[in-house]
């Protein structure tokens, strides 16, 4: 297991929103943008935190904990993302061993689902994925910086798909029953690609704000 100064964060929000009709990191949610409340909640668990954006993205974020790298393959999608960034750590001086990844659309990421997926990166494997009957969260995950490698032999050979790098690295699969424990409503799990996915999740903050 690793620590939480160990670890880094990694907040990917380039790439297009066509279904949302405008940049999904600067939709209003609950009084800041869905890329600050990503931020938010995922600063404290993490040592330094990276945003991989596109070229013309502008993130307004600051502080000496958050660094934006702009995207070195554009269109490549997430995978490219991700690898960029795990290699950017390698060189960090915070010398974090792995990194959470998340996308900025999940307003609902709660820091015990980050912690639960550092807590099960053991030794023996190089990634923590949920999994669920064949289907993988990527996006919410944590891979070593060493995974770079594989990221980058991979684009190499032409893949593209986010959910290929956890299938050919040492990976422990989580299932949905060990994240239901610490999100019951595996609200987490919840992407807006929508006005009406963010409608949902305000709604579901919402109703369950009030019921705590």
């Amino acid at each position: 297991m690793i620590t939480n100064d160990q670890l880094a964060g990694i907040v990917l929000c380039g790439g297009s929103s066509r279904r949302m009709g405008q940049e999904k990191y600067q939709l209003p949610f609950l009084g800041e943008t869905l890329l600050q409340r990503i931020c938010r909640i995922v600063r404290p668990e993490v040592s330094q935190i990276l945003i991989v954006a596109a070229a013309n993205q502008q993130i307004l974020l600051s502080g000496s904990s958050v660094e934006v790298l702009r995207d070195d393959l554009p269109g490549a999608g997430p995978l490219a993302g991700i690898g960029q960034a795990l290699r950017h750590l390698q060189t960090s001086a915070s010398s974090p061993v792995a990194g959470f990844v998340t996308s900025c659309d999940v307003p609902l990421l709660r820091a015990a689902v980050i912690n639960c997926l550092r807590m099960h990166l053991t030794h023996e494997f190089d990634a923590v994925v949920i999994r669920d009957q064949g289907f993988s969260w990527p996006l919410c995950a944590v891979y070593r910086v060493t995974a770079a490698n594989t990221a980058a032999d991979l684009l190499k050979s032409g893949q593209r798909r986010a959910a290929a790098l956890a299938e050919n690295l040492r990976t422990c699969w989580l299932s949905l029953e060990v994240i239901r424990e610490v999100d019951p409503n595996l609200a987490c799990l919840m992407n807006c690609n929508t006005p009406a996915d963010v409608e949902a999740a305000l709604r579901h903050q919402c109703k369950f704000s009030s019921e705590a």
